[in-house]
């Protein structure tokens, strides 16, 4: 293990130990994030004005003993922290405000992704149990406070002199801080669309680029930091501006666990606190090679659930080194409250001012240049406020400081690859959006995949004696049909048939609560409304014959929300399949309409139907991957790797390993002209080294060399593949691979 591997396991061991306040047993679990939805802008003309936003998150139970969700204004009960991050020119930035969090108030304990859920009642999430927040849920002000009301680490929230208590605007007197909410409905309402929502500025949203992540933090009075690893959890997003909304379809960076600093390409991501005393920050680093034995050091640093706050960052710096360029960057824009920089002996200090400490659920950029090599290290941390647990925390990093610390960064993109989409959807995020009423779409089978068009089906009335099929709020039945259906990627003779408004196939959902990344993970799906309905007796009719099966659910109520709707299945022995609606009153919860063939299927990202249906649509089997590159290991001095190309098409006759201490920064060599389109040079061609296709991934060995003064070279890789007809050239190339040579 390294050194700077045991400096963050000596950091965080103490971990184990029981903090102040800690239930045995106690483990909540953020089991999807999904649906970052736009709620509404204010300010000067786009881009130059702030929206409100929001998300859905589900949880879960995977403890021992349950959950208290004692809704305000009680003390104990879940609450969830919001960020939306942005990656690009080396950085990785937050870029809304520090924004309110959610107070959880009701728990619905449904059987889910913890398990069987046998829990009545909503005060509680009992042991296996699942709940989920809408985005339109975490968007409501009612349930919206500031974070800084909030101890992370501890869990504790005081609702005696809350916001919830004294209101907006203020109330005075001793209502103010009698425990009885004064902040109401009325209130709410006077807000514009954006207030206490998390607020982003429009033209952070607008980098050419750049990627794009949002992400939840849970937080559960009581619950240790050992089981906190599944507490944070984020996803990529595609921030999209058209006809004066804005939209953020999940692109193919799925949902993952852990500080959203991991989404940081090439940055070693390590963790620290102050004992069992205070919470943890997360410290991201990336350095780059500038040239002429200079380098910069970037650094992020997360603010997990550390309550007391970062005052000042101290990065230790070698007595020979000289450090300049000194840059900062914060969540807002205000140039006074900057932190500032300088050199204090063998350290660099960045010092923040008294009203900008680095507070929980936050992120702070810090960066110079320095010539010298990385090396293994720890930076410091000093507290911002007086409490429990000591006065500053170390988290390993890499620092312009003793020994040359080996690294692999990976530069650029591959090129070669197509985005086939194996599954089309429309997400309304909210239901007034829905406009495929009196409409229809159609799937045409050709043995493999679908070709969706407009179709010319029309709507069937069921027959007088139809047998109903299922009734009751969120319910299912299986239909056995008098036919095997093909479809793409199976065929079968029953379908799950549930009354919120879709089939599947081989599937038995009963959710309420559409989502594309659960439309994508699970069964294949036909969802003509999935919404949440409530079918009374006689309302979903089956009309089955050898030549078509008709699912027809006739005007079905929205759940507790008035109106209702009427739409039809048609699914046919050769595999085509039609979906007819009637009149639909859109109303209550989102709606999700289209086809997928599910497990773990790429998101293709929201399609508007009604708008490029008449284009028509034609799905594959899914993607196809660019060229890629990746390293076995670190280049350690003295030791050899392997350079593994990955994604090579099958028929390729020859491969390149370009090696070069030169590098042609991003976005590289634009090789087009040559025939090669959206292929990129990345390295000098000083050694060119062919190397026999041995699949789809085939590895290169390099020995690293041995060399006195080799240590802090930077060699950079990319490879290439020749494969007549790939393009008019006939090769493709990878992304590139910066190696830093270290002898640690």
């Amino acid at each position: 293990m390294h050194q700077y591997r045991l400096l963050s396991f000596a950091a965080l061991v103490t971990t184990l130990a029981a903090q102040s306040n800690v239930v045995a047993g106690l483990d909540g679990r953020l089991s999807l994030i999904d649906s970052l939805t736009y709620y509404g802008r204010r300010g000067a003309a786009h881009p130059n004005g702030e929206i409100g936003m929001a998300m859905l998150n589900e949880m879960c139970n995977p403890g021992s003993v349950g959950i208290p969700w004692a809704a305000a204004m009680q003390s104990n009960h879940p609450k969830f922290g919001f960020l939306l991050v942005r990656v690009s020119g080396g950085k990785i930035e937050q870029v809304n405000n520090w924004s309110f969090c959610k107070h959880a108030f009701t728990s619905t304990n449904y059987s889910g992704a913890c398990g069987s859920c046998n829990t009545p009642g909503g005060s509680v999430m009992g042991v296996g149990c699942s709940d989920t927040y809408g985005a339109g849920n975490n968007a409501d002000r009612f349930w919206l406070g500031p974070p800084a009301e909030i101890d992370p680490w501890l869990g504790t929230w005081n609702p005696v002199g809350s916001y919830f208590d004294y209101g907006d605007p203020t109330v005075t007197g001793a209502a103010a801080i009698d425990g009885i909410r004064s902040l109401s409905s009325t209130q709410i309402g006077a807000f514009d669309a954006v207030k206490n929502r998390m607020t982003v500025r429009e033209i952070d949203l607008t980098t050419a680029g750049a990627q794009y992540f949002y992400a939840i933090q849970l937080i559960h009075q009581g619950e240790s930091g050992a089981n906190r690893g599944d507490n944070l959890a984020s996803r990529g997003c595609s921030p999209t501006y058209g006809g004066g909304n804005w939209s953020f379809p999940n692109n193919a960076n799925a949902m993952t666990h852990g500080s959203v600093l991991t989404r940081w390409p090439g940055a070693e991501v390590n963790a620290g606190q102050n004992g069992n005393d205070d919470g943890r920050f997360f410290v991201g680093c990336v350095v780059t090679p500038l040239g002429g034995g200079n380098h910069h050091y970037e650094y992020a640093i997360h603010n997990v659930d550390n309550n007391r706050g970062g005052a000042t960052l101290r990065v230790p710096i070698d007595a020979a080194a000289v450090a300049s360029n000194f840059s900062f960057g914060d969540i807002d824009t205000n140039a006074l409250n900057e932190w500032t920089a300088a050199r204090v002996g063998n350290e660099i200090v960045f010092t923040a001012p008294a009203s900008n400490p680095l507070n929980w659920g936050t992120i702070y950029n810090f960066g110079f240049d320095a010539n010298f090599a990385p090396g293994s290290g720890m930076v410091t941390i000093d507290e911002a406020r007086l409490g429990p647990g000591a006065l500053s925390v170390g988290v390993g990093a890499k620092v312009p400081s003793g020994s040359t610390f080996a690294q692999v960064t990976a530069t650029g993109t591959g090129c070669g690859g197509t985005n086939c989409q194996a599954s089309f959807y429309e997400y309304f995020t909210t239901a007034s959006s829905f406009d495929l009423a009196g409409g229809r779409w159609a799937l045409t089978f050709n043995g493999s995949n679908y070709a969706v068009s407009q179709g010319t089906a029309t709507f069937v009335a069921p027959a007088a004696s139809a047998p109903t099929i299922v009734s009751g709020d969120d319910a299912g039945a299986n239909v056995t049909l008098p036919f095997s259906l093909p479809y793409p990627g199976g065929a079968t003779n029953t379908l799950w048939v549930c009354t919120n408004g879709f089939v599947q196939a081989g599937g038995n959902s009963t959710s309420y609560t559409p989502a594309p990344s659960s439309f994508l993970a699970g069964a294949p799906m036909w969802a003509a409304a999935w919404h949440d309905l409530d079918a009374g007796a006689g309302q979903i009719k089956l009309d089955s014959s050898p030549t078509v099966v008709r699912i027809t659910f006739t005007a079905v109520p929205n759940y507790g929300t008035g109106g209702s709707a009427t739409f039809q299945f048609q699914f046919f022995p050769n595999g085509n399949v039609n979906v007819v609606y009637g009149a639909v009153t859109a109303a209550g919860n989102e709606y999700l309409t289209g086809f997928t063939r599910g497990n773990g299927a790429t998101d293709p990202g929201s399609w508007d139907i009604s708008a490029n249906l008449a284009g028509g649509l034609v799905l594959c089997s899914g993607t196809v991957p660019n060229l890629a590159l990746t390293a076995s290991a670190r280049p350690i001095m003295g030791t050899t790797i392997n350079l593994n190309t990955q994604n090579i098409p099958a028929g390729s006759a020859l491969g390149i390993s370009i090696l070069s201490l030169t590098q042609y920064p991003a976005p590289g060599v634009d090789l087009g002209t040559l025939g090669m389109p959206g292929c990129r040079l990345y390295a000098g061609l000083d050694v060119l080294n062919t190397f026999v296709i041995g699949g789809a991934t085939t590895a290169v060995s390099f020995p690293v060399p041995n060399v006195a003064g080799a240590s802090g070279v930077v060699i950079m890789n990319q490879s290439a593949v020749l494969k007549t007809g790939v393009n008019a050239f006939g090769a493709i190339t990878s992304n590139a691979l910066q190696l830093l040579l270290g002898i640690l």
